[in-house]
């Protein structure tokens, strides 16, 4: 079973990418303010990337300076609707 391990697996997540920054494709865009939920975080360059899950099933990375994060929320990915009761 595929699982992975931060601390901010599952939270519930809003992408907000600055306009016309050039690390960011046309497909960061087109998910910038839908939310989704974090898979994973790394690391690349001394900078934080967040693994963001949406529910079409989409995977799109941002930078975690990039996140409006609600802790709040019940946390989970389709990885955890996958595996059932």
């Amino acid at each position: 079973m595929h699982r992975h391990n931060t601390p901010l697996r599952g939270v519930k997540a809003t992408p907000h990418p600055k306009e016309g920054d050039a690390a960011y494709t046309e497909i960061n865009y087109r998910y910038a303010g839908k939310t989704g939920h974090i898979h994973e975080v790394v690391s690349i360059g001394g900078r934080e990337l967040a693994k963001v899950g949406f529910d079409d099933r989409k995977i799109v990375y941002y930078f975690l300076d990039d996140l409006e994060l609600d802790e709040r929320a019940k946390r989970g990915t389709f990885h955890d609707a996958d595996a059932g009761p």
